[in-house]
C-alpha cells in the first residue's frame, strides 16, 4: 500500500493542521533565534536563548516533526528521530564545549540557569535581542525558502497520488 501524504493546506484536517503548526513553530523558534545569535562574537542570552542553550536545533527538530507528520511515513518518521536526535546531540554537545572555551566566565552561569532544550520558565530577557540584520546574517531565510519547497513538495505528492 502507497502512502499518501497529508494535504499541508487541508486546515480542517486535525493531521494537517498538527505538521503545518509544528513546522510554522519550528520556523518561527529558527527565525527567531537566528534574529538573536551573535555567532561566536558573544555569548547569546538574550530572546529564546535566555529560555533554551539550543533554539536553534529545537526549531528543526519541531519543522522536521511537523513534516514527517505531513508525509504521513511512520516509519520514515522514527528513522528521521532516532539518528537525527543522535546526531544533534553530538553536535550540541561540541557547540557547548566550543562555547565554554569561548567564553569561559559567562558559560559556567549560563548553564546553570538556562536548560538544553525544554524551557523552564520565562524571563524579560525572552523579550530582547532580535535584530533583522543578524536574521539575514545567520541566513535564515533559506530555512523559509527551504520549507516553502517541501510544502510545495507535500502538497504536489498529494495532488499525484490522490489524482490516481
Amino acid at each position: 500500500m502507497q502512502t499518501i501524504p497529508r494535504n499541508p493546506l487541508a486546515f480542517t484536517s486535525l493531521g494537517s493542521l498538527l505538521g503545518s503548526g509544528l513546522l510554522l513553530a519550528g520556523l518561527a523558534v529558527r527565525s527567531w533565534s537566528a534574529g538573536t545569535l551573535n555567532k561566536s562574537r558573544e555569548l547569546t542570552v538574550v530572546g529564546p536563548y535566555s529560555l533554551v542553550r539550543n533554539p536553534l536545533y529545537v526549531g528543526s527538530f519541531l519543522m522536521m516533526m511537523g513534516f514527517c507528520i505531513l508525509c504521513r511515513d511512520w516509519p520514515t518518521m522514527l528513522f528521521v528521530a532516532g539518528p537525527m536526535s543522535y546526531l544533534y546531540w553530538k553536535q550540541v554537545r561540541f557547540e557547548e564545549n566550543k562555547l565554554s572555551r569561548l567564553f569561559p566566565m559567562q558559560w559556567s552561569d549560563y548553564i546553570k540557569t538556562t536548560p538544553r532544550f525544554i524551557p523552564l520558565r520565562l524571563n524579560r530577557a525572552v523579550l530582547g535581542g532580535w535584530s533583522m540584520f543578524e536574521w539575514q546574517r545567520n541566513r535564515e531565510y533559506q530555512a523559509i525558502v527551504a520549507s516553502l519547497c517541501g510544502v510545495a513538495a507535500v502538497w504536489l505528492w498529494f495532488v499525484l497520488r490522490t489524482a490516481v
